[in-house]
């Protein structure tokens, strides 16, 4: 089948207002420059090792408790009512080696809050998804996909082929 593989995968924003007419292998070509000068900003980095034939999946996040409103009552002050959110991150990633290239095929969901709650009302939460299946070549970095609206959430992944030594 071929050697286990790591993929990583980048969630980014773009600092600045994305150029809507900038093209993907603009994005990939200048990634690691922007990552240096400070153009954007990484959300989140995971790595993960993935067998070829099987499905690999992580998922990193927390329960908050969220305030999602308050009451007064005469005499007892304000009475905070509250709610656990789920936020985080989740992967299911595939990997299959194809003519030099990798065949992924991954769905990615995060959900991060947006903007601080206050106490009347609890924090937005910006959700972001992606399902596809593409081939990645070795070592570079691939922009899988993302949105310009609100704060321009990107996708970047890489596979790095894992060397199989005999000891």
């Amino acid at each position: 089948e071929g050697p286990p593989c790591v993929v990583q995968l980048t969630e980014f924003r773009m600092k600045k207002s994305p150029n809507i007419d900038l093209l993907s292998s603009e994005i990939e070509k200048s990634f690691d420059e922007m990552k240096v000068s400070g153009d954007i900003e990484i959300i989140e980095t995971i790595k993960i090792s993935v067998l070829p034939g099987f499905e690999s999946m992580v998922q990193v996040g927390k329960l908050a408790t969220v305030t999602v409103g308050v009451t007064s009552s005469p005499g007892k002050g304000p009475n905070r009512h509250t709610q656990q959110q789920s936020i985080g991150t989740l992967v299911r990633l595939t990997a299959e080696p194809r003519d030099g290239k990798t065949q992924i095929g991954l769905t990615y969901e995060s959900s991060r809050f947006d903007r601080e709650g206050t106490d009347d009302s609890p924090p937005d939460t910006k959700t972001f998804t992606i399902k596809t299946t593409m081939l990645i070549s070795p070592s570079k970095t691939t922009l899988v996909g993302g949105s310009s609206a609100g704060s321009s959430t990107f996708l970047a992944v890489s596979v790095i082929q894992a060397e199989l030594t005999d000891k």
